[in-house]
């Protein structure tokens, strides 16, 4: 699928259903809890239930423009951002070559914040793991997906991986029952990072609004969502999207994007009418202006409660 043309950058049409009030100075960010910032573009894995089997966009790295990235934490610093901050959306953060300089300025400008890693685990190493918490790494999921979607998971092949990977030995293992599948949980106890690696059931995933191929078709959803409220995700371009499931890869998601923090801040995105718009529907289950939200289950991850 051909990459959206972003040269002009325009906001999406404002929406006139309300007068929204504006961001105040002292609170421009206010209720963000969440922010994923895609730093990078390489994903080294193309599944069949992601997006990225889907398009060609993510098989080349690319790094997001370091003045953008610094002026995002720059304006979290100044809204006194202390939620999580995650380094992914569709890419593998740690192919990424800047990941540590990224989180040291995370560390700096943004200290009540919570640096957040997300990755699929193929280039995690024991000695990775232990360098993420001496970063200041706070939260470090691990996905291990199985090579077919209809493979359930278990506990045996989690162990497997934590073998392999010489972190299973020393380390207080917790093994659970979790939303997605099964997980393993450590949490470091000189650091405080947690660790979780989880082995999923794909029949769990949602189709990312239609563009990920998905074992089971969800009935329409019902239950209110809290995404558009309490998380706010920007792709390596600059593009800040409705939510982390928006792909701007593909035609159909290009309404999802809202605006590009190389052109706006991000209180103007996360205030924009449009996006004020959705956060009042998605608290009703109401999915009119945003069709894609219709077939999605997603909930909000452990880290953001």
């Amino acid at each position: 699928m051909p990459e959206p043309a972003d040269h002009q950058r325009p906001l999406l049409p404002l929406v006139a259903a309300h007068a929204h009030p504006a961001p105040t100075e002292e609170r421009p960010l206010a209720g963000l809890r969440y922010v994923d910032i895609e730093t990078s573009r390489y994903c080294n894995r193309t599944c069949s239930w992601c997006p990225n089997e889907h398009t060609t966009a993510r098989r080349a790295q690319q790094l997001m423009d370091w003045h953008l990235f610094a002026k995002i934490t720059a304006e979290l610093a100044t809204a006194g951002f202390a939620g999580f901050f995650a380094f992914h959306n569709y890419n593998e953060p740690l192919a990424n070559p800047r990941l540590f300089d990224e989180i040291a300025q995370v560390r700096r400008d943004i200290p009540e914040a919570s640096p957040a890693i997300y990755t699929n685990g193929d280039l995690l190493s024991r000695t990775t793991v232990e360098r993420l918490g001496e970063e200041g790494v706070k939260y470090l999921r691990v996905t291990r997906y199985p090579h077919r979607a209809n493979v359930l998971p278990t506990f045996e092949a989690l162990r497997r991986w934590l073998t392999k990977t010489k972190l299973l030995d020393g380390m207080d293992w917790q093994f659970t029952r979790v939303r997605q599948g099964l997980a393993a949980t450590w949490i470091d106890p000189a650091r405080g990072m947690k660790v979780e690696v989880i082995r999923p059931a794909i029949a769990t995933y949602n189709d990312r609004g239609g563009t990920a191929a998905v074992p089971l078709a969800a009935p329409t959803r019902t239950a209110p969502c809290q995404m558009t409220d309490t998380s706010l995700s920007v792709d390596f371009r600059g593009q800040m999207k409705m939510c982390c499931n928006v792909v701007p890869d593909v035609t159909e998601h290009h309404r999802y994007v809202v605006g590009n923090v190389a052109d706006h801040t991000l209180a103007e995105l996360w205030m924009h009418p449009t996006m004020v718009d959705w956060r009042e529907r998605h608290a009703l289950a109401d999915w009119s202006r945003s069709p894609g939200c219709a077939t999605c289950p997603q909930v909000l991850p452990e880290t953001r409660r």
